[in-house]
This record gives C-alpha cells, structure tokens and sequence, in this order.
C-alpha cells in the first residue's frame, strides 16, 4: 500500500477542526426549491468527495435520482463549502441546509442521549456496535435525534481509533501514565483519558503534528488512515492498538424537511441511504486494513490483547456513572448491554 493512496483523506480530521467558515448566500438559500422540476436537496460534509465517504454521499444522490426519476436531486457541498461541522448542524437543525455528514457528538450537543457513543471502551465490536445502530436501540437514538430537529438516515463507519505516542508501546493503562496525551475536548473524552491516566492537553488538531515533532505533547489518537494520510508516522514512534473508541459519522437530514415527504419518497431516501451505508462500511474496513499494513513499516506497532483491553474498559466505569446523570442511566446500560 502506497502512502499516496491515502492523499485524498490526509485531511479528514483536519478539515472537520478547520472549520471552514460558511458563505452568508450559501447558508442562506433555501433546503428545498419549491415550483420547480425537482425538489433539491443540499447535503453537505466536511470531506473530499474523493474519500470513501464522498464517494458514499455520491452514490447516495445517484441512488436518489435513480429512483426518484431525477425528481429529487440531492446536490453535494463537500469539504466544507457549507461551512464548519457547527455551522452545518446548526443550519440543517434549523432548517437552511437540507443534509450533513457529522459525527453523533454534534446531536449529542442537542440530545444528550446520543453522547453514549462517545464513551470511551464501549463497543468490543463493531459487528456488535452497528447490529444494534441498525436495530432498536439505534431507533431510539434516532428518536433522541429527532426531538432536537434532526432526522438520521445513516450511521457511517469512522473506523476504530488508536494511540500513538513518542515514549512507550501501550500495553495496560499504567503505561499511559504521565503521558501528555493531545485529546478532544468534549468532557466525556477528557474525562476518559483521565481516567486512564493521561495528562490531557486540549490543542487545536492543525497543530498536534508540530507539537508532537517538537515533544510539546507525548502522545495523540487517531484512526489509522487518518495517520497515513496526515504523515503522522513521521513524528511519532509508537502505535497502540487500543480501538478506545469505534467512530461513526451520522447521516442527517432536517426532520421538518423529511417530515414533509410522501411515504413513497421516505422509502427512497431510506433505500438509497441504506445503498450508500453498505459501500462506505466496507469501503472503511479496506482502508484501515491497508493503512495497517502501510503503518507496520514505517513506526512500531503494537497489538493489545482482549485481556489487557479489559483493564483500559475497567477503567471507563466510574466515567461511565459520572456521565449518568447527563446522558441517562438506562441508555449507558443498554448501551453496554447492546454493544457487549
């Protein structure tokens, strides 16, 4: 595997803390252009449509008008052309934009429920993880989404994401000790890394490559292809495969705006998404594979076993409680139940 066969997505992560700001006449126009031949749906995202989750956006729109007879014509903004991700929910919440790819954390902004996918240690599987996404206990997620405005149509795969770091292989929490560790700053992921011992830094994600190579911080994470494309190899020694969190993006659309559609035309969006969601799930399975393999000859990677896996979860639950009262006791403990 070649290191420029991840071009296309060196930026993923990037772009989403860039935040590219948002034109007042784009988020202006309306969601859907009424009297005309097709009602226009303007679905944005933070990536290249060269990205597997670009090409999946693609595939989504021609699946639409394919279906649809080009009757509804789903239009792309990738990379950030709407905006920032808060500028994307914001205006697809309200109304202004019609779709977003984003991750479930911006719901969960909303509707705290949904932050229990980012509790660190959850899943042991991502099998197990979008079994339930896809089931009932992904509906009333959905149904969480759609009390703030937001109708979810897909959960996309983000891969699993692991950490890196200039000291030591990560084997069991007490190797993460002292380390200072560039983390996200939402309290759940704070918390998290916490509570396995980290020393968290809050940095901007464009300049965690230049801290690393000058030892400001220790440590990051990330998902794999993620590292490749972002050349993070270059800067760090060490890879842990600790999977701490399997990501998702959601696919959304402004539920007033879905709410508005004929039965026959939900059917669509909902095939057509669901089309989309089996090119992307396995599409994001064959990049981790290859920038795996890409990474174990540039820097040292490691394996954590299931048993050592089990003391990073062990971890997680005294975070898991404090986030009780927020996020709902009863969704954590499904959630467990669910995803274990």
């Amino acid at each position: 595997m070649t290191e420029s066969a991840f071009t296309a997505r060196a930026t993923r992560r990037h772009l989403i803390k860039l935040g590219l700001a948002a034109t007042a006449s784009s988020l202006a126009a309306p969601a859907v252009l009424a009297q005309t031949k097709a009602t226009v749906l303007r679905f944005g995202g933070p990536l290249p449509l060269t990205t597997n989750y670009g090409q999946a956006m693609i595939k989504f729109s021609e699946e639409v008008a394919k279906r649809t007879d080009k009757r509804i014509d789903v239009q792309l903004f990738p990379s950030g052309q709407l905006g920032g991700l808060k500028d994307m929910a914001t205006a697809v919440q309200l109304g202004t934009q019609s779709m977003v790819m984003f991750t479930p954390s911006w719901i969960g902004n909303y509707a705290k429920p949904v932050d229990v996918l980012s509790l660190l240690y959850l899943p042991k599987s991502q099998e197990r993880m979008f079994a339930s996404l896809d089931g009932p206990f992904g509906k009333k997620l959905e149904g969480f989404a759609e009390g703030v405005g937001f109708k979810i149509l897909a959960w996309w795969n983000g891969g699993p994401r692991h950490m890196l770091n200039n000291v030591r292989p990560l084997n069991t929490p007490d190797d993460l000790k002292g380390l200072k560790m560039r983390t996200q700053t939402s309290q759940v992921w704070l918390q998290g890394m916490r509570a396995l011992g980290a020393n968290t830094v809050s940095l901007d994600f464009p300049e965690v490559y230049l801290a690393l190579q000058q030892h400001t911080v220790d440590g990051y994470e990330n998902p794999a292809p993620d590292v490749v494309g972002g050349k993070f190899y270059e800067v760090v020694k060490y890879m842990s495969l600790t999977g701490h969190l399997l990501d998702i993006f959601v696919v959304a659309m402004n539920k007033k705006l879905w709410d508005g559609f004929s039965a026959a035309d939900k059917t669509v969006l909902q095939e057509s998404a669901a089309a989309a969601t089996v090119f992307q799930r396995a599409a994001e399975a064959v990049e981790v594979g290859q920038a795996l393999e890409f990474l174990r000859g540039k820097i040292e990677v490691n394996d954590v076993s299931e048993a050592n896996r089990a003391l990073f979860a062990e971890k997680m639950r005294p975070v898991y409680a404090q986030f009780e009262s927020a996020i709902g006791k009863d969704i954590i403990d499904q959630a467990i139940k669910e995803f274990g």
